[in-house]
């Protein structure tokens, strides 16, 4: 039997739909916020929290936590994860192709009155800026992070010494793919050693 809910049902603008649409169909996001999206989607078409938990083969709670959240904060800050200690969440290929994208701007572009980016700097901009970009999963991004984003890219912004402008249009997007293959290949490569010790 079907629990019933009395929270208030969700409710959102055209501009949050298309917003869940596109996190529920991405295939560079992280899992867990394609997930939470889709939680969302169903829930708002109609179907109770148990039907979506067995159609997306989630626990019950979980369905229900995720829908208070959004409930509670909004769409973009309500599918991210609270800040916490311990392992950091999985960074999508299209936020750090965002990353890499900002590094290679001009902070004095973005109304700074600088002219190359510090880490912190760079650090405080995306995490201001990153929800309403469409990044939720860098809401709590370090120097750190930022740091090994760039260092794996070979881009070093406060070493920047002059500027070349971006042309092609499509940057931003090839680069995510580009991350997306690579990210990939070290899943793939995870699972064929994984399958390997289990064969030994």
């Amino acid at each position: 039997m079907s629990r019933i809910s009395r929270r208030p049902k969700l409710s959102f603008t055209q501009k949050d739909l298309d917003y869940l649409i596109k996190l529920s169909r991405s295939r560079n996001q992280a899992a867990s916020i394609i997930e939470r999206s889709k939680i969302i989607l169903l829930s708002y078409q109609g179907k109770n929290d148990t039907e979506i938990s067995r159609e997306l083969e989630v626990d019950y709670t979980t369905v229900r936590k995720w829908i208070k959240r959004v409930l509670d904060l909004g769409v973009k800050e309500g599918l991210i994860d609270k800040p916490r200690s311990g392992r950091p969440q999985d960074i999508s290929a299209e936020s750090r192709a965002f990353v890499i994208s900002l590094a290679c701007m001009k902070p004095k572009d973005l109304g700074y009155p600088h002219e190359i980016w510090t880490q912190r700097l760079l650090a405080k901009h995306i995490r201001e800026n990153c929800v309403k970009e469409g990044y939720p999963d860098l809401s709590s991004i370090t120097q750190g992070t930022i740091s090994k984003i760039l260092n794996a890219s070979n881009i070093k912004p406060h070493k920047i010494e002059y500027y070349v402008a971006k042309v092609d249009p499509e940057f931003d997007q090839k680069a995510a793919n580009v991350f997306a293959t690579y990210r990939e290949a070290n899943e793939l490569s995870e699972k064929f050693k994984k399958k390997k010790k289990l064969n030994q």
